[in-house]
């Protein structure tokens, strides 16, 4: 079973390895399999998103911002029922739809603490909606301001708080408002494989924008960890890529890790062991 760790034990393990000289690794888990064998390659957050099921089930990551499940239920019981039991040492962290009328966050939130969720990131996000829907949303009392909340009510129990932005503005109000351990810009939907988004950003554009928003991050909060996401950002070169042109302090993977790491290889495989034969001459009908 998971290890459930404070605030600041989460905290020292990653800059430890940080001045250790070695990039953090983050990434999804979206079955109790890719937890177990994820943690084994040495990563350092393992993450519970509702993308991380979907995709493991076949679908893009953006059946995780529409009304098809219910987050935090699923959080909660896929965390109980299939990763946290599979993962030994490494802390794992709950993706947190903030926006829940439904609910008592603090104790929702304490629910996951004491299941063995050491920390909590602002995903699903009303930060991925732009437009008239946006403005809508924040109109009508549904906006950016309850994931904020829930990342102040996470720092008051003792949990890591991790926050993401899409946009110059949500960082903005990011930082003055619920200032995270770890901040993550989302550079967009990842390429490749069979759900990605050819037309998203690529690598040189993704580091650019993400730059300016890790100067802005540690302008208002210098001890903040940075992590690059998303966009081109789909395997270990990018990844290089990203930890050597900016000053982000390692990379968060989602399709990068859970879908690519399976499409390509369960084809491979089913099609080799469809490709055994019969010895020659043999019969083996009626």
């Amino acid at each position: 079973m998971a290890k459930r760790y404070t605030r600041q034990e989460f905290l020292d393990r990653l800059w430890a390895t940080v001045k250790a000289g070695k990039p953090l690794v983050m990434t999804g888990a979206g079955n109790g399999i890719a937890a177990k064998f994820i943690e084994r390659g040495g990563i350092d957050i393992l993450g519970v998103y509702n993308t991380g099921y979907f995709r493991m089930q076949g679908y893009g990551s953006l059946a995780g911002m529409l009304p098809i499940l219910d987050n935090n239920e699923l959080i909660y019981n896929m965390g109980k029922r299939e990763v946290l039991p599979q993962v030994q040492e490494v802390p794992v962290i709950a993706g947190v739809a903030g926006v829940d009328p439904l609910r008592d966050m603090r104790l929702y939130l304490q629910d996951l603490n004491h299941i063995g969720y050491s920390g909590v990131h602002n995903f699903p996000t009303v930060a991925w909606y732009d437009g008239e829907f946006r403005r809508t949303l924040e109109a009508t009392g549904l906006g950016y301001e309850h994931e904020l909340h829930m990342i102040n009510i996470a720092r008051d129990l003792d949990m890591l708080t991790i926050g993401y932005a899409f946009n110059m503005e949500d960082a903005k109000r990011l930082f003055a408002e619920a200032p995270p351990d770890i901040y993550i810009f989302h550079a967009g939907i990842t390429r490749g494989g069979s759900t990605g988004y050819s037309e998203g950003r690529g690598i040189e554009e993704m580091a650019e924008i993400s730059q300016k928003h890790y100067d802005f991050a540690r302008s208002q909060k210098p001890g903040v960890i940075l992590l690059a996401h998303g966009a081109a950002l789909s395997g270990p070169d990018t990844a290089q890529y990203m930890v050597t042109h900016t000053d982000c302090h390692g990379v968060q993977l989602g399709s990068a890790i859970e879908r690519m790491a399976v499409e390509q290889p369960l084809e491979a495989r089913a099609a080799a062991f469809k490709a055994i034969t019969f010895p020659e001459g043999s019969q083996r009908w009626i």
